[in-house]
């Protein structure tokens, strides 16, 4: 089970990933799970498959860059899909 769920248009939490350079929230662009690893590690799955980690996230509607925070992983596959 995950220890977090986030809907689309939430903002991110700058302990997952933030935006380089720019002042507007970061939001995720689709329905995650977070789950909670060893330590300060977190894993970030999609509800529903996407093409790239990069569309996970958000600023003001369109895609942009980004940096996970360390010990984040990003994933594009559900992780029910994965068991």
């Amino acid at each position: 089970m995950a220890n977090k769920r986030y809907e689309a248009g939430e903002t991110v939490p700058t302990d997952i990933c933030s935006a380089l350079g720019v002042e507007d929230a970061l939001t995720f662009a689709v329905p995650v799970e977070v789950y909670h690893g060893y330590g300060s590690a977190r894993h970030v799955y999609p509800t529903e498959q996407i093409e790239r980690v990069s569309d996970l996230f958000v600023i003001d509607g369109e895609p942009d860059e980004m940096t996970a925070a360390d010990g984040v992983r990003l994933y594009t596959i559900p992780h029910d899909a994965l068991r």
